[in-house]
């Protein structure tokens, strides 16, 4: 083997190389753009999650908040009752006496 037939093979394998780096660079670019597709799926399902879970608690406070609402409401009326059943009960007194 002769020096011109070493730089030719030199010069092939460097050819060589150099496409197998370009396709490695493409492989490796395509598989960072499936792995920011992939994130982003992944981002956007957690959002949607998230975003579930307050609407969920949001219509759990609401439901509570309105079992505590008519709680309320009837407790005054019971407190009403009472007030008039102890109105009642000093006239009868007043009365007897």
């Amino acid at each position: 083997m002769d020096e011109k037939e070493i730089e030719e093979r030199f010069e092939v394998l460097s050819k060589k190389i150099l496409e197998l780096e370009k396709r490695v660079d493409a492989k490796l670019k395509e598989n960072e753009k499936k792995l920011d597709e992939k994130t982003n799926k992944i981002l956007k399902q957690e959002a949607l999650l998230a975003l579930g879970i307050y609407i969920k608690t949001m219509e759990d406070l609401k439901r509570n908040l309105k079992i505590i609402r008519i709680n309320i409401i009837i407790l005054g009326i019971l407190i009403v009752f009472l007030y008039i059943t102890v109105i009642i009960l000093m006239l009868k007194l007043i009365k007897i006496f």
